[in-house]
């Protein structure tokens, strides 16, 4: 993968562990990281004398990059490696990315990111270890890299901990993403560079504000007595950023990042606690198709939008298959995803859409127009408008998308103002669960 690219996908319960993207913003935060930190700049540096890898000697500024660039692989090597990732970190080497200005970029990366990775991973230096990909023409390249020996032994002489590591507030919270090609099959979206506006400056002011707040927040999280496998966090990482989709500020939008997110449901039902109370999670119901009534100005007919006559037994099916339906721009020709095992072998996509179609013959007109993103754009803008409104309210509360988790005491409250600022946007009842 070329960029560090927010993954715009819910979280899965079942989901396989992947590698993750270097963190470029992790830092030396006391006086035991930061000494590991300069004794490897020097290591690295007598290293290029001695193989007379340098002929010049660095400028103070690309010598200030190199030693920054060397702090954020080391740190966050470090951090991953403290809260016990299963997998591993991978890493751009694109000179497209790193040479590229951009308002994505971090300080760490830059020209010489490659060659600093390649003169830490040398045997003499030992400080990584990393999987270099094969050219393949017109696939993304990512690196995998891993502590080196070197690194670990320095881990454990100094028996560093997750308080010994810190982050710098990321670049960019606000996320532009273009759409994929779907003529390139290898086309992952990417990053779209944009122009601030009085719009994106608003975006920008209200997840700052968010952020700050999250940040103050007293969060605690104890995995003691979950089964394993366990998901690995930090519960300092806590900063959101808001991403938009098709190149546009009114697509998409949802918010993405903080710890929480990446637990499991049942890991964060049980195991988070917020202002000292148990985290109980708020979540909007059929949110997709009752932002589409009202986007064709009706109100829904029938309390339960997925509730289709002949397919009782398949709910958890007609739900993504409507989630397809709105998100697509042409009819489905195919079970979406991870559909096909919740449907018996001799329903066919063609009968389960028309059923669908049926049911729902007020927004017929609405599926298969590629409006999923614009109903995720006024959803996210719900979603912010709750949270802000619940930190006036005195209450903490963390997003998960179309959900929040707050303290156990502010349920009634939280219900109220969901229910109540969905109803404002969309113009038709919502309905609000607790799930769990």
């Amino acid at each position: 993968m070329d960029q560090a690219t927010p993954t715009v996908i819910e979280p899965d319960d079942e989901a396989e562990e992947r590698d993750r993207p270097f963190n470029a913003y992790r830092f030396a935060a006391s006086e035991i990281s930061r000494a590991i930190v300069q004794e490897a700049i020097r290591r690295l540096l007598n290293c290029e004398a001695r193989f007379q890898l340098k002929k010049n000697k660095r400028r103070a500024k690309d010598q200030e990059t190199f030693d920054l660039t060397v702090d954020a692989i080391l740190s966050d090597l470090m951090h991953h490696h403290l809260v016990e990732y299963p997998t591993d970190i991978y890493v751009t080497r694109s000179n497209r990315v790193l040479g590229a200005k951009s308002r994505y970029r971090p300080r760490a990366y830059s020209k010489m990111f490659p060659y600093i990775l390649d003169l830490m991973a040398k045997p003499e230096m030992a400080y990584i270890e990393q999987d270099i990909a094969a050219p393949v023409e017109g696939v993304s390249r990512s690196t995998v890299i891993r502590p080196g020996s070197r690194l670990l032994d320095r881990i454990e002489e100094h028996g560093v901990q997750l308080g010994d590591l810190g982050e710098h507030p990321h670049g960019e919270t606000i996320i532009l993403k273009r759409s994929k090609d779907r003529d390139d099959y290898w086309d992952e979206g990417g990053l779209e560079e944009y122009d601030d506006t009085p719009e994106t400056e608003r975006y920008r002011a209200e997840l700052e504000e968010i952020n700050q707040w999250i940040a103050d927040a007293d969060l605690r999280f104890n995995p003691d007595g979950l089964p394993w496998p366990r998901t690995q966090i930090s519960i300092h990482d806590r900063r959101l950023r808001r991403v938009f989709t098709q190149s546009r500020f009114d697509s998409g939008g949802r918010l993405f990042g903080g710890f929480w997110q990446s637990l499991r449901k049942h890991e964060r039902r049980q195991r988070l606690w917020i202002s000292g109370e148990r985290a109980v999670e708020l979540d909007y119901g059929q949110v997709g198709p009752r932002i589409l009534y009202g986007m064709a100005g009706h109100k829904p007919p029938f309390e339960d939008l997925y509730d289709i006559w002949g397919y009782g037994l398949n709910r958890p099916g007609i739900k993504k298959v409507m989630s397809a339906m709105i998100f697509a721009s042409d009819p489905l020709s195919r079970f979406p995803k991870d559909t096909r095992p919740l449907f018996s072998r001799s329903y066919k996509v063609g009968d389960v859409v028309t059923a669908i179609e049926a049911k729902h013959s007020l927004i017929k007109d609405r599926f298969h127009r590629g409006l999923g993103h614009d109903a995720q754009f006024i959803e996210s803008e719900i979603m912010v408008e709750v949270l802000l409104t619940l930190k006036a309210s005195g209450a903490v509360a963390l997003p998960i998308h179309d959900a929040v988790m707050v303290p156990a005491s502010a349920v009634s409250m939280t219900r109220e103002i969901m229910l109540d600022t969905f109803h404002r946007h969309v113009h038709v009842e919502g309905t609000v669960t607790m799930e769990g």
